[in-house]
C-alpha cells in the first residue's frame, strides 16, 4: 500500500488485488473489461431490452401481466421512432412496409365493419396483432440512435438465447404440475394436452436465433462444442417445448443453413440433391402424414383445423369478392365472435395459415405480406454475406417464418421478422462503415 498524495486514504499499489500472482495476465485485463461491460456499457443493456420488446417475446404470455401489457403497447409507444425512421433512414423496405400497414390497419377494419358488422372499437382492436409491423421502422431507428454495432446486437441475441433455454429448463424443473393449464386459459406458458403431456410454450424468437447462430458459427469456425450445444437445444425443445411445427421447421432450416454455409463449389450440388430428395420422398411423406397413426397422435387438433378451413372457405365463397378484399376479423370485445359468424364451435384465424390471412385481408393482403417477406429475405440475405453467424441467423429466421407460414401464419407475431429486418439493416450499415474505414486507412499515407 502507498499513501495517497491527497491525504490519509490508502490506495493499493500497482500489482495489488487484481495485479496479484493469483490471476494470470489475461485475467488482470479481463476483470476490468467485464466490469466496464456490465456497468458502463449502457447501450448494450438498452439494445438487449429493446430487442426483447420488439421481438414480441411476451406477446401472448399473460402469465407476466406487466410485461405482456408493455409488449402489446410497445408499437404505439415507439411510433415517434417509426416516424423518424421514415423521414431520416434510407430503409430499402420502407415503401412495401408502409403500403402493407396502410392496407392491414387502415382498410381492413373498414371492411370488417361492412362484412362482419363490427363496431368501430372492435374493428380498431382487431388491428392490434399487426401493430408490430411498425417494428421494422422503430427498431431500426432505435438501433441507429443507440449506435448499436454488430458486437452489441450479436451479444444481445446470444444472451437472450441462452436465457431462453436456461429459464425454460429451470421452469420445467421447478414449476409443479398443478400450475399447468387445466382448461381455464389462465396461463399461456404452462400447457397440457393428452397427446403431448405437460409442456412449456416458451417464446422461442431468441432461442431459435441462438440455434441458427450455433449452426452458422460451426461452419465458419468449427468447434466440437457448437454442434453439441445445438443438439442440446433440440433435446430441450423435444422434451419441454414440444411444438411440432416449430421444431420441425427449425430442423429443416438448420439443414438448409448448413448447406448454404458450404463452399460455393459444393453449395449448388448439395442444394440440388436436397431438392431432388424432397421431391422423391414427397409421396411417402404425404402418405405417412395422412396415416392413421399420425392422425391419432394429433388427437382432435387436425380434425378441428380441417373443419375451420372448410368453414372459412365456405364463408369466402358465399361472396366471391371476399377472396379479393378479405372479410376483416372480430375480437372478444366485439358483439359476436368469428365462430358465430361462420357457424363453427371453435374458429381461430391463427390456426389456418395463409387461409386465415386470406380470410381477414384478402388476396391483396396475402400479396402484400408475401412481398414484404420477400423484402425481408432480401435484406437479411445481404446482411448474411458477412462472415458473422448472427447476421446469417437473421436470414435463417425469416426463412423459417416463411417456411412454417402455411401452418403458423406470418401475422401471428409479425414483430419477429420485422425486428430481423431492422437488425439486418443495421448490420449492413455497420459493414459499409467498416469497409469505408478500411478504404480510408489504405488511402491514408503512412
Amino acid at each position: 500500500m502507498t499513501p495517497d498524495p491527497r491525504g490519509g486514504v490508502l490506495r493499493p499499489a500497482r500489482g495489488g488485488v487484481l495485479g496479484s500472482p493469483f490471476l494470470p495476465p489475461e485475467g488482470q485485463q479481463l476483470a476490468p473489461r467485464l466490469l466496464r461491460a456490465l456497468v458502463l456499457d449502457w447501450r448494450a443493456w438498452a439494445v438487449a431490452g429493446a430487442l426483447l420488446l420488439f421481438g414480441q417475446c411476451f406477446q401472448y404470455v399473460v402469465d407476466v401481466l406487466p410485461i405482456y401489457a408493455l409488449t402489446k403497447a410497445w408499437p404505439l409507444l415507439t411510433l415517434p421512432l417509426a416516424w423518424w425512421a421514415c423521414v431520416r433512414l434510407a430503409l430499402p423496405y420502407r415503401a412495401i412496409l408502409l403500403i402493407t400497414i396502410g392496407w392491414m390497419i387502415g382498410v381492413t377494419p373498414l371492411i370488417g365493419i361492412y362484412e362482419l358488422g363490427d363496431s368501430i372499437a372492435a374493428a380498431v382492436a382487431t388491428t392490434a396483432k399487426v401493430w408490430s409491423l411498425f417494428s421494422a421502422l422503430s427498431a431500426a431507428a432505435l438501433l441507429v440512435w443507440l449506435r448499436a454495432d454488430r458486437r452489441v446486437m450479436s451479444q444481445a441475441v446470444i444472451f437472450w438465447g441462452v436465457v431462453t433455454f436456461a429459464l425454460m429448463t429451470l421452469l420445467w424443473v421447478m414449476v409443479p404440475h398443478h400450475a399447468y393449464d387445466n382448461g381455464d386459459n389462465s396461463t399461456k406458458l404452462f400447457l397440457y394436452d393428452e397427446q403431448r403431456g405437460y409442456r412449456i410454450y416458451m417464446p422461442m424468437f431468441f432461442g431459435s436465433l441462438l440455434m441458427f447462430s450455433l449452426n452458422r458459427s460451426f461452419w465458419l469456425r468449427p468447434k466440437l462444442w457448437k454442434p453439441l450445444a445445438l443438439l442440446l437445444c433440440f433435446v430441450l425443445q423435444l422434451m419441454i417445448f414440444k411444438q411440432r411445427t416449430a421444431i420441425g421447421g427449425t430442423a429443416v432450416v438448420v439443414v438448409i443453413g448448413a448447406a448454404l454455409s458450404l463452399p460455393r463449389r459444393w453449395r449448388g450440388p448439395v442444394l440440388a440433391a436436397m431438392v431432388l430428395g424432397v421431391l422423391v420422398a414427397a409421396p411417402a411423406i404425404w402418405a405417412y402424414a395422412h396415416s392413421a397413426g399420425v392422425q391419432k397422435s394429433l388427437g382432435g387438433s387436425l380434425t378441428t383445423r380441417q373443419d375451420e378451413i372448410a368453414k372459412a372457405i365456405a364463408f369466402l365463397n358465399a361472396q366471391p369478392h371476399r377472396w379479393i378484399f378479405g372479410a376483416g376479423s372480430a375480437t372478444r370485445i366485439g358483439d359476436v365472435s368469428l365462430g358465430d359468424i361462420v357457424g363453427a364451435r371453435t374458429f381461430f384465424l391463427a390456426d389456418l395459415g395463409w387461409i386465415g390471412v386470406a380470410f381477414e385481408y384478402g388476396a391483396i393482403g396475402v400479396g402484400l405480406l408475401l412481398l414484404l417477406h420477400w423484402a425481408a429475405l432480401r435484406i437479411t440475405w445481404r446482411a448474411a454475406k458477412a462472415r458473422d453467424p448472427v447476421a446469417r441467423a437473421l436470414f435463417d429466421y425469416v426463412f423459417y417464418v416463411v417456411l412454417v407460414s402455411p401452418i403458423l401464419p406470418v401475422t401471428f407475431a409479425p414483430g419477429e421478422a420485422m425486428t430481423c429486418m431492422a437488425m439486418a439493416f443495421c448490420f449492413i450499415q455497420a459493414q459499409d462503415a467498416e469497409r469505408a474505414e478500411a478504404i480510408r486507412e489504405l488511402m491514408t499515407p503512412s
